[in-house]
């Protein structure tokens, strides 16, 4: 039973800088004893966002950007549980309780502030292998990081991977991107001198933008001062280009152009929380629609404001720009709000005039706009110090960054970092077609799980004696395993078949499941002995599948291929009638894109439980990126992948660009073949020898 309250509930969602301007405003006006106000954020601090870069450049320690709510707000209630939903309606909130179980919470108002997230997948493998700079742990990654390339190249003997390591790509050219790659600049050109090995020509740091000119916000006198600055100081800049992914060896543009670089920093790519996404109301680009007194329209109990919020600005009728600025104005102005609606009187829309904008450069350089005067080099540089330093939140803060910016004119930066046991990490990672994730002869480190795309089990290489395909893999599949069993090297190499998303268990993590999960242990006992190399003591029956063309051997489907969009009915039927282990599935190009086997029909009835008035189509219970080969392939290969995954039959296309459907391959056919031109080669050797006795 819900306990009965005497005071007002006001329940602030989010700890940034819209929800704690609110909080504090609240507490300033209203009486505490009739009024309660409780704060929800995951983490127990507010982060000054503005300060990241410096974090990661070791010119701010991370604590001083992070200020205690319970310090900074007294007279409130923080809690750090996490909010799962939004009952608008009814009042209430559900959040998931220090014991891990759900409850509820009644409020007579609510102010949503909770923000957005980074969102890196928005390009493929830049979730995989970017740095973001959302948090004070990012940026202290990413310091790390930057400190392990320093000494990695240090160290190195080879000159094109020294370069590798000392190459930096920032992908966007706003705020939080130029200044990023001016503060890794700067700590990697100024430290220079504690290594001896590390020359000015081998450090290489790169904007990546999609526009003609860095930081969009600004007028285009002080973006092409920024830009030539930059580039005196040794920042490079791709201008008019596009990520189009990320790998291990750097970005991919839409072009096709490679940057290679071991560390990339991503800061485009924002996503709403999905306890925003749950809330069935009006969005303007995820973000929640207000009103003019940034209400929620039909709830006047209900609040939005801050990065999560699109919120009307009065002044200039246009929607307000997700900066900091905004956000505590906006924090300010909804809790003012709410205490004229607390009195039953009229609120007010949101109505504001940015002050202006700063942004660090990097070499003690920045550039500022303020209320119409444009400032640039040192002194706005100094004036970009003083302005963030009057605004951190709270005064031990501003001492601290304080010292901290007088000793940095001074002193070098420290270059001491905590290194993680890479051994011991658990991640994923994109490689595009073509790439090899690692080759033969490469030391064993980790296991790979392979979540989407398929790869090519490759012995040898074309420089030398030529190269040979041993297996196909794909979805589900596994590899590694063998070399970090053996404590070997890599006996093949393992290169993307199609752009490929890898789960990557380093040596100890792997070690200690398959020592206790005894599926893994037997997965990879068997998958151990089913790639052993079987041509190894059969060479001749290599060389006779060699010499049978795939093109002989392919079958028409015995079958119409169907639609994603065909109803699961028509599966069954055809499963049933021609008494097929799966058929395929293509798109309006005749584009294979899946297949469904007799197990997959077991989904059907699951879905229909779920849902009984569901309409369960094909794409609904299909194996996406199935298994194929192309036509141009050898039958060895088609043997082998037959043997991999155990099957009776394999779909062949057009080619792998092209994967048009066109027939299929049997394992009896390949082996009846196979038999009868072994024996008639043997046939014909034993006539040979009777000839010549």
């Amino acid at each position: 039973m819900t306990q009965e309250r005497t005071s007002k509930r006001i329940l602030i969602l989010g700890g940034g800088f819209a929800g704690v301007k609110c909080a504090q405003t609240l507490t300033k006006h209203l009486p505490l004893g009739e009024h309660e106000i409780i704060l929800f954020n995951r983490e127990n601090h507010m982060v000054f966002h503005p300060l990241l870069a410096e974090v990661a450049s070791a010119a701010v320690q991370p604590k001083d950007v992070a200020a205690p709510l319970r310090q900074l707000l007294r007279g409130v209630k923080c809690r750090t549980e996490d909010v799962l939903s939004i009952d608008i309606a009814r009042r209430l909130i559900e959040y998931e309780g220090y014991d891990g179980k759900r409850r509820q919470m009644e409020y007579d108002h609510v102010v949503i502030s909770c923000g957005n997230t980074a969102n890196l997948a928005l390009v493929p493998g830049m979730d995989d292998h970017a740095f973001g700079l959302k948090t004070v742990g990012d940026a202290l990654a990413l310091q790390a990081h930057v400190m392990e390339m320093l000494e990695k190249a240090e160290v190195c003997e080879d000159e094109v991977m020294k370069r590798f390591y000392l190459s930096f790509i920032v992908v966007g050219g706003g705020f939080s991107g130029v200044e990023v790659a001016g503060e890794i600049n700067d700590l990697v050109r100024k430290s220079r001198k504690f290594f001896s090995a590390i020359c000015k020509k081998d450090i290489s740091v790169t904007i990546v933008h999609s526009g003609e000119h860095i930081l969009p916000e600004v007028t285009l006198s002080l973006r092409t001062f920024a830009e030539r600055k930059m580039q005196e100081s040794g920042v490079s800049m791709v201008l008019n280009a596009m990520a189009a992914a990320a790998t291990p060896d750097g970005v991919i543009l839409k072009d096709g152009t490679m940057l290679e670089a071991a560390t990339i920093v991503c800061t485009i790519g924002t996503t709403t929380l999905p306890v925003i996404n749950r809330i069935d109301l009006p969005k303007e680009r995820g973000r929640l629609k207000t009103e003019a007194d940034m209400s929620l329209p039909g709830y006047p109990h209900t609040w939005a404001i801050g990065d999560c919020a699109a919120v009307m600005n009065a002044v200039d009728g246009k929607l307000c720009p997700p900066v900091a600025q905004i956000a505590e104005r906006q924090g300010t102005q909804v809790a003012l709000n709410i205490i004229r609606r607390l009195k039953g009187e009229p609120t007010r829309p949101f109505s504001y005039t940015m002050m202006g904008s700063m942004c660090s450069i990097g070499g003690r350089n920045a550039i500022a706009e303020m209320m119409g005067l444009r400032v640039s080099g040192m002194p706005a540089w100094f004036v970009w110090r003083g302005v963030y330093l009057m605004k951190l939140p709270s005064f031990t803060q501003k001492i601290k960054v304080g010292i901290e910016w007088m000793c940095d004119l001074v002193f070098p930066r420290t270059l001491a970092h905590m290194k993680a046991d890479r051994s011991r990490r658990v991640g994923r990672a994109y490689h595009p077609t073509g790439d090899y994730i690692f080759h033969e002869g490469d030391p064993a480190t980790e296991f790979y799980v392979i979540q989407q795309g398929q790869v090519e089990v490759v012995k040898g290489n074309l420089a030398n004696d030529g190269e040979e395909i041993l297996a196909i893999l794909g979805p589900g599949d596994f590899f590694g395993e063998g070399a970090l069993l053996d404590s070997g090297a890599r006996s093949a190499s393992i290169r993307a078949r199609t752009n490929v998303e890898v789960t990557v268990l380093g040596r100890n993590v792997f070690t200690q499941i398959s020592s206790c999960l005894a599926p893994l242990r037997d997965a990879v006992a068997n998958a151990i002995k089913r790639r052993t190399n079987i041509w190894k003591n059969l060479p001749e029956a290599k060389e006779i599948l060699e010499a049978i063309p795939l093109s002989v051997l392919i079958e028409p489907m015995a079958h119409p291929p169907l639609k994603p969009t065909d109803p699961v009915e028509s599966a069954i039927e055809l499963i049933n009638i021609h008494k097929l282990d799966f058929l395929c599935i293509v798109n309006d190009n005749d584009i294979l894109v899946g297949i469904v086997s007799r197990s997959d029909l077991f989904r059907a009835i699951e879905l229909a439980v779920q849902d009984r008035s569901l309409r369960v189509c094909v794409r609904d219970i299909m194996v996406p990126e199935p298994i194929f080969i192309s036509q141009g392939e050898s039958t060895s290969l088609a043997l082998s992948i037959m043997r991999e995954h155990g099957l009776k039959k394999l779909p062949v296309v057009e080619s792998r660009d092209h994967p048009i459907l066109i027939g299929a391959v049997r394992v009896e056919n390949i082996l009846d073949n196979l038999v009868k031109l072994w024996l008639a080669g043997e046939l014909l050797v034993s006539t040979k020898s009777g000839i010549k006795s």
